[in-house]
């Protein structure tokens, strides 16, 4: 017994019924180094305080698995009764050191996650794999081996290679092969008789002795690889005509929508854009109007799953209300005096599997919004005089430059369909809120115009002060007209702040123009409203003047009062040359 005890390497200890240590290994006594006298004749509890064994003696039943602590050292601890001739005569203890558990424990997950690791990686492959041991018999084939070949895992698994061949299922094998000559061997295998045609790479796996423990086998298919083969070709013959489309694609995307900003507000806007492309919800896009809401609904749409179905645009306020309904829904032969005899599509059916766009759809007649209620909530419509719904599958956006919520209020618009509508809502905000794009747009539409007029000009360094003190209440479609019309109107290749002040200024029945439009007059008192005036009206005078002077005559007061008011509002005058900063 102490031979046997003394070959174990967990500690074990044993006590009689009165708790005295009877049995103990080299193992449990290395646990007790101060321990002079040992602690065999002793009681178990002198030596471990809180040990449980005792109760084992108590109860007869075992315990697997507990927690104790020796010292600073943590154990796990199974304690079973010890009987002879069917009688109790005491307790034995067996204890497992916490931290070789857990190293075995954190070994075993090691293997676990490799295994699965490696079982991922096989049934990943896009190539058949075939692995056999060193005996030729089959240990594992992959997903892509039974799609090729046809022959599921049950049909091969356990049977050797050898037994393959002889009935046929194989023409020749690489396994064989390689074992035969313990090298890589490629050939071209006919599987039952001939069904499939593949091509079949072995390699061997030899262990440390360098003897042959596997031999893993990857197969291709020859059909699928003289398609691919023939599709390549195919590409390489489409491949200019595909970058002549795409370069088309650009300029189409670039010309006519123009999405070009600098603010972090605007930013903003196309980031929310970008990330509702990914998703299916209706989106509510207000702003002001000639802010760019069209833009930013096919900036959704072409980024979403429906990029590649139509994008369908409809005003609601440019169709006259008795033939609106007719639009969206469509009709039937004979719905109405003047109908198609073939009856006609409508647009949300136009737009099935895309995307709709309902502009200005805060001018939507209130017979209609039900109707249309009816289409977002069901996703069914039904035309003009059809008496059969019709299922659709359609992105909604709208967009309007209209207050949904003071329409609401005003009973002008149903407050169901706003709350259909608004799933998300997207604010594209007005152009002077957004002063930092004015710049880049500048020189983005500059560029288009004069590529699109055969021109070459350029903007005056005084000209983008005045542009960026307007306050745009066309916003980015006023800007991008504006600098069109002084492209082909401008007389120089420089324009100048001569050809800008009748652009910004409209024109009176009277023949006159005025400068009401173009400077900012919301917020402040009236003190500061009109210090803005005169500001914006000296700075510009004398960045097209240049000279105190002719700003003086070009303004109708003297000199000495242009100086005085500039010095008043804060702009500097360079001596030299007489001109405000």
């Amino acid at each position: 017994m102490e031979a046997v005890l003394s070959c174990i390497p967990a500690p074990i200890v044993g006590i009689d019924t009165l708790g005295i240590v009877r049995l103990c290994n080299n193992a449990m006594r290395q646990l007790f180094p101060d321990e002079a006298e040992g602690i065999l004749g002793r009681k178990l509890t002198e030596v471990i305080m809180d040990s449980q064994l005792v109760n084992i003696v108590k109860t007869g039943q075992a315990e697997k698995w507990q927690k104790l602590s020796v010292g600073a050292r943590g154990f796990l601890v199974n304690r079973s009764p010890l009987f002879v001739n069917g009688k109790l005569v005491g307790a034995l203890a067996s204890l497992y050191d916490f931290s070789e558990l857990e190293q075995v424990s954190s070994e075993l997950k090691s293997v676990r996650l490799l295994m699965e690791e490696l079982d991922g990686i096989i049934e990943s492959s896009f190539d058949g794999i075939y692995v056999t041991d060193g005996e030729g018999k089959t240990l594992r084939v992959n997903e892509s081996y039974e799609r090729i070949t046809g022959l599921r895992r049950d049909e091969v698994i356990g049977s050797t290679m050898y037994d393959l061949v002889a009935r046929g299922v194989f023409d020749q094998s690489a396994s064989i092969n390689v074992l035969a000559t313990g090298e890589p061997t490629t050939l071209i295998q006919k599987i039952n008789n001939g069904a499939v045609t593949v091509m079949a790479s072995g390699k061997p796996l030899h262990d440390a002795a360098g003897n042959i423990t596997r031999v893993v086998t990857t197969v291709r298919d020859l059909t699928e690889l003289n398609r691919l083969r023939d599709e390549l070709s195919a590409v390489g013959t489409l491949k200019s005509r595909y970058e002549e489309e795409l370069r088309e694609l650009k300029k189409q995307i670039s010309g006519k929508e123009n999405i070009v900003v600098q603010s972090p507000l605007m930013k903003g806007v196309l980031e929310l854009a970008l990330r509702l492309g990914s998703v299916d919800s209706t989106v509510l896009i207000q702003g002001e109007s000639g802010t760019g809401k069209e833009v930013i609904a096919s900036l959704i749409h072409r980024n979403s799953l429906r990029r590649d179905k139509p994008f369908v645009k409809i005003n609601c306020a440019a169709i006259p209300e008795p033939l609106l309904e007719s639009e969206l829904f469509g009709y039937v032969r004979g719905a109405f005096t003047g109908a198609r005899r073939e009856g006609k599509l409508g647009l949300f059916e136009a737009a099935d599997g895309g995307t709709l766009l309902l502009d200005e759809v805060g001018d939507l007649p209130l017979p209609l919004q039900v109707k249309l209620l009816r289409a977002v909530q069901e996703r069914q419509i039904r035309r003009v005089g059809d008496t059969v719904p019709r299922n659709i599958d359609v992105r909604l956006l709208a967009a309007t430059n209209q207050n949904l919520i003071e329409l609401v209020e005003q009973k002008l618009f149903r407050e169901d369909l706003y709350y259909r509508l608004n799933v998300v809502p997207v604010h594209v905000p007005p152009l002077r809120e957004r002063k930092e794009d004015i710049l880049i747009m500048v020189q983005s539409f500059l560029k288009q115009f004069c590529e699109r007029h055969r021109r070459a000009k350029e903007l005056h360094p005084s000209v983008m002060p005045m542009l960026l003190d307007y306050t745009w209440p066309g916003n980015v479609r006023e800007l991008e007209n504006i600098i069109e019309r002084l492209m082909v109107t401008s007389v120089g290749p420089i324009i100048t702040t001569d050809d800008l002040l009748p652009a910004l200024c409209p024109v009176r029945h009277d023949g006159q123009t005025t400068h009401a439009e173009m400077f900012p007059l919301q917020g402040g008192s009236m003190r500061e409203i009109v210090d803005n005036v005169k500001r914006t009206l000296l700075r510009a005078a004398l960045a097209q003047h240049k000279t105190t002077r002719k700003a003086a005559e070009a303004l109708g007061i003297d000199q000495s009062s242009v100086v005085r008011k500039a010095k008043k509002l804060n702009l500097r005058l360079h001596e030299d040359a007489g001109e405000a900063d």
